[in-house]
């Protein structure tokens, strides 16, 4: 085969297949009629267990939560000592350097004795697909 058609050949060919090997390559993102509500983008769990309570929130592909927006309030509750892990560094437009959370956040709450019913105040924010959600406040009870 001559190297002119050869070449002529593999261009073919790979105009052909770019689009099927692009369509793996790409994140996907939601459909663009569709924004993910908060709830959506961040499910929140939490498990009441003997001696401690597990705070889970389930974090959307390509969504982040900031790290430094995450506060609990215990009200009619007493816990222990706990801190937030590590978040992985990140910089954007609107918070500058922070630290955010992907995928998941599981935090172990210690209850001290004598803790009864109660609940607490989830104060949050994150962003994901270029939109960022406002400062959200969840009342998650505790029985």
């Amino acid at each position: 085969m001559k190297p002119a058609l050869f070449i002529a050949a593999m261009a073919g060919l790979l105009l052909i297949l770019a689009p099927f090997a692009l369509k793996h390559l790409t994140v996907s993102a939601p459909p663009e009629d569709h924004i993910m509500t908060v709830d959506e983008a961040f499910a929140v769990s939490l498990e009441r267990h003997q001696h401690a309570l597990q705070l889970n929130i389930d974090i959307a592909p390509g969504a982040y939560l900031y790290r430094d927006k995450l506060h609990i309030e215990p009200e009619g509750l007493a816990l222990g000592q706990w801190q937030l892990p590590a978040g992985e560094p990140y910089e954007d437009e609107y918070f500058g350097k922070s630290q955010v959370y992907r995928e998941q956040l599981a935090l172990e709450l210690p209850l001290l004795n004598g803790s009864s019913d109660g609940h607490l105040m989830l104060h949050y924010q994150g962003c994901g697909y270029g939109l960022c959600y406002p400062p959200q406040q969840r009342k998650l009870e505790v029985n």
